[in-house]
């Protein structure tokens, strides 16, 4: 479980003299943005589905759908400080709405390039402020992650999907899942939009996490769930990496990073907080080495951020970057831990701790898509001439 999840203001990184340095030096670069509703406390008597929904309120949902469609015309960078700052409060469900904000961010990028029919269901979400799971892992994993085992087949009105989606955050309180699937007959996939009151759509079991235990993370399974074909705002050949698996890639990576940014931000005001145990050199020390990773980590996600949204980057070049910065972020995990583990001494052990709360849900980094060796292989094959996949048998 989350141990923010679960306790509340102690869980909170402290906000007196003793860590704001820490918290101003690890804010810069961040760009002013409308400030989340802070969660609802584990004991307010809510569960982890009506926290998140309560957190979700507001203009922070709806930040990067364009202001014509009744968003906030957020750009990522924005996006990525709305995640950034969530985290801080409570991980968990930092998390969850990062999922949401990836599937409003891809429709956007989307709509912008092709200035299609999507600013429908753009505005439906906005005006109906509703949330939208990211659901694109499916159970096993697979070494192409753009071949979908989840199936859709033509219907006269639109598609008939059956599949597992797993795990998926958001997985009750989202009213939307934006999905991949591959159509049967045809070397083709589709990304759509599945109501989640559809028949034949189910939500079952839950994700046994060490941490971030409160994301309303479980397994959502279709059987011949019905969409209409305006759901449906790509398609293209299976396996292509194209605008869609580029620009969601690159959200992705910018904020998650952003999100984690935030949950080691947190950790590190705890870390200062917290009492002394070491020599005063040896411990500032510590916090100067935690502190520098992060800027330089967040100064990366903030680039990334800034390069595609103006069009610095783009193409090869952009799925480079975002491969890059996913390697980034766990080897930046790895060592912020291995510097404040001295610090926090037994406090980041101890069950119930804020600070081993945030530890564990920290080391959830590693185990966000795409995988390391894929990031990896995509950053060689650009160095070495060969044309980028995202299959690994490749």
């Amino acid at each position: 479980m989350s141990g923010s999840a679960h306790h509340g203001d102690p869980g909170r990184p402290a906000r007196d003299a003793a860590s704001g340095g820490w918290g101003e030096v690890l804010a810069a670069g961040w760009p002013a943005a409308p400030a989340p509703p802070e969660p609802p406390p584990p004991d307010a008597g809510l569960t982890a589905a009506e926290r998140i929904l309560a957190a979700a309120a507001g203009e922070p949902a709806v930040l990067p759908i364009p202001e014509e469609f009744g968003g906030g015309g957020g750009d990522l960078l924005k996006a990525a400080s709305v995640q950034r700052n969530m985290a801080l409060a409570d991980p968990s469900i930092a998390v969850a709405l990062n999922m949401h904000m990836l599937s409003v961010g891809l429709m956007t990028d989307h709509w912008r390039r092709e200035r299609d029919t999507s600013w429908m269901l753009l505005e439906a979400i906005a005006t109906g402020h509703e949330l939208v799971a990211s659901a694109f892992a499916e159970p096993g994993g697979s070494p192409n992650i753009l071949r979908s085992t989840t199936r859709a087949e033509r219907t006269d009105g639109g598609f008939r999907l059956t599949g597992v989606k797993f795990p998926c955050s958001l997985s009750t309180t989202a009213k939307l899942f934006c999905l991949s699937a591959q159509v049967v007959g045809e070397d083709v996939t589709i990304v759509a939009l599945c109501p989640a009151q559809a028949p034949g759509l189910k939500v079952t079991g839950g994700w046994p996490s060490l941490g971030m235990g409160a994301s309303d993370t479980a397994r959502v399974e279709l059987t011949d769930v019905e969409i209409d074909r305006r759901l449906v705002f790509h398609e293209a050949p299976a396996g292509t990496i194209d605008d869609v698996v580029i620009g969601g890639l690159v959200w992705f990576a910018v904020l998650i990073s952003a999100t984690y940014h935030g949950v080691m931000s947190g950790l590190v005001e705890l870390a200062a907080a917290a009492p002394p145990r070491l020599p005063e050199r040896v411990r500032e020390a510590a916090l100067t080495a935690a502190a520098g990773e992060l800027r330089a980590f967040g100064s990366s996600a903030q680039g990334l951020a800034h390069a595609w949204t103006s069009g610095l980057v783009a193409g090869d070049a952009a799925l480079v970057s975002a491969a890059a910065l996913r390697l980034q972020l766990s080897a930046v995990t790895d060592r912020v831990l291995a510097d404040l583990r001295p610090v926090l001494g037994a406090a980041a052990y101890t069950a119930g701790a804020p600070a081993s709360a945030r530890v564990l849900d920290a080391l959830a980094a590693h185990h966000h898509p795409p995988s390391l060796p894929l990031c990896e292989s995509l950053i060689a094959a650009a160095g070495a001439g060969r044309p980028l996949s995202l299959d690994l048998r490749s």
